[in-house]
C-alpha cells in the first residue's frame, strides 16, 4: 500500500513548514503533493528549507489563484501511488493514522472514513468531531478503532457527516476510474469530492480512530469565515452532484441523506451569510429546489420524510414570496 498525501497550499509556508515536518517523522506517504494555489510567494518547499527529491516532495503550482479545488485536482492528475490522502496545510496528523494505513494494508476498499478531533471540541474538554458528526458516527454503530466496511444502511448515514476532504483515505484509482473531481470554486469545493465518492464507492470502510486534528479559528482569513457571496457558489457544487444522482442505479437510497444534508447547509449558510445576500440566497435556494426535485422526487421523499418535505416546500415559498 504506498500513499500520496495531496496538501493544496495558498499563503500558509508556516503551517506547509509544520505539516512537512511531521509528514517526514511519520513516514507514512511515499509522495507529498504541495500543490500551490498562486501563493505570493510562492510556498515551494525547497526555499522552506526541505529537500523535495529526498522527501519525495512534488511541488505544483498554479499561475492563477482558483480555490483549493483546483489545487486538489492537479494532484489527482498527478497521482501515482495506490492511495491519497487530501490534507490541508494548516491542519496536523495524529499518530494513530499510522496505526489506520497499517490496518488497512491488503484490505480491498475505495475509500476509508476515519474521525478527527475538531479544535472547538479540543477547547470545551472532548476530543473528536462536532457534535452532529459524533452523533452520525454513534448512530451508525461506529466505535471501532480497527476499520470494518459498513453496510449499506450505515453508508446513508455517514455520507450526511461535514463533506470534509481530509477524513478520507481514497484509493487512487477509484477516484481516476470514476472521474471524481472537486469542484473548481472557491468555497464548498469539496461537497463534490465527498458525495460522489459515496455515490460512486462499491466498498467503504470506517475507523472510529482520531487519525487528525482540524483547527478552527473563529477569525481570520479561512474559508470557513467567508460570509461574502462566494457562499452562493455552492449551487455549481449541488447541481454537479444532483446530475451524478440521475445517473446513479442506487439514486433512491441517497435522495433523503443527501436532501436532509444540504437543507442543513442552507441553514448553516444563511447563520453565515451577509444579510444583505440572503434574499438572493433564498430565492437561488428556491429555484435549485424547484429544478432539481420532480414529482417523484417529492413523492420520495413526502412519503418517507414528510417533515423533510415540508421544509423544502418552506423554503420555495420563502424563496419566490
Amino acid at each position: 500500500m504506498t500513499l500520496s498525501v495531496v496538501i493544496p497550499v495558498r499563503n500558509d509556508p508556516t503551517g506547509l513548514t509544520r505539516l512537512l515536518k511531521q509528514l517526514l517523522q511519520l513516514r507514512i506517504a511515499e509522495r507529498i503533493l504541495v500543490c500551490d494555489d498562486a501563493s505570493d510567494p510562492p510556498c515551494r518547499p525547497a526555499d522552506l528549507g526541505f529537500d523535495e527529491a529526498a522527501a519525495g516532495i512534488c511541488y505544483l503550482r498554479s499561475s492563477d489563484h482558483r480555490g483549493a479545488g483546483h489545487a486538489r485536482n492537479m494532484g489527482i492528475a498527478a497521482l501515482d501511488t495506490d492511495h491519497v490522502l487530501f490534507f490541508d496545510s494548516d491542519d496536523l496528523l495524529c499518530d494513530a493514522v499510522v496505526d489506520l494505513l497499517r490496518d488497512l494494508e491488503g484490505k480491498a476498499f475505495d475509500f476509508c472514513l476515519f474521525r478527527h478531533i475538531d479544535s472547538r471540541q479540543r477547547s470545551r474538554g472532548t476530543l473528536g468531531p462536532m457534535d452532529s458528526d459524533q452523533q452520525l458516527w454513534q448512530s451508525a454503530g461506529l466505535q471501532a478503532v480497527t476499520p470494518q466496511q459498513i453496510s449499506a444502511d450505515q453508508v446513508e448515514q455517514m455520507a450526511m457527516i461535514a463533506a470534509y476532504p481530509w477524513n478520507k483515505i481514497y484509493r487512487s484509482g477509484f477516484l481516476q476510474e470514476h472521474n471524481i473531481r472537486c469542484t473548481e470554486i472557491m468555497v464548498h469545493n469539496d461537497l463534490e469530492l465527498h458525495w460522489t465518492s459515496f455515490l460512486k464507492a462499491k466498498h467503504i470502510y470506517a475507523s472510529a480512530a482520531l487519525c487528525c486534528e482540524h483547527f478552527v479559528a473563529p477569525e481570520g482569513g479561512r474559508l470557513t469565515n467567508r460570509r461574502d457571496r462566494e457562499r452562493l457558489e455552492v449551487f455549481q457544487a449541488l447541481s454537479a452532484l444532483h446530475q451524478v444522482l440521475r445517473e446513479t442505479a442506487q439514486a433512491p437510497r441517497f435522495v433523503l441523506p443527501m436532501t436532509t444534508f444540504y437543507l442543513r447547509l442552507f441553514d448553516w449558510v444563511q447563520l453565515t451569510l451577509e444579510e444583505h445576500y440572503h434574499a438572493e440566497f433564498q430565492h437561488r435556494i428556491a429555484a435549485f429546489l424547484l429544478a432539481n426535485h420532480d414529482l417523484a422526487t417529492m413523492t420520495l421523499i413526502a412519503d418517507r420524510a414528510p417533515d423533510l418535505a415540508h421544509r423544502i416546500n418552506g423554503h420555495i415559498r420563502r424563496g419566490w414570496s
